[in-house]
């Protein structure tokens, strides 16, 4: 399996607190920002909040999910998961 390391913001706690939102912006060429998010799986509850950078390297997964819209057009985009990570930051 592959492994990932990213730096971002958490933006999302879940899962009674096994499972974190980090989210990634980069600005492309053309000067637009655009943000890539990522689920963090633990193994214990976090203890960092919303807004807290972290960097996260650990197992690389992803998964396609299939959803609608609040138009009620079916949509698709690509979950990406870290598993067994190792955080640092704060």
């Amino acid at each position: 399996m592959a492994s990932i390391k990213v730096k971002g913001t958490i933006t999302r706690v879940f899962y009674e607190g096994k499972g974190i939102e980090l989210t990634e912006a980069y600005e492309t060429k053309s000067g637009e920002t655009i943000n890539k998010r990522y689920t963090v799986w633990l193994k214990t509850p976090t203890t960092f909040d919303i807004g807290d950078v972290l960097t996260v390297e650990g197992l690389y997964s992803a998964e396609i999910d299939n959803w609608t819209n609040k138009e009620g057009e079916a949509k698709q985009s690509i979950k990406v998961s870290i598993n067994t990570p190792i955080v640092t930051g704060k």
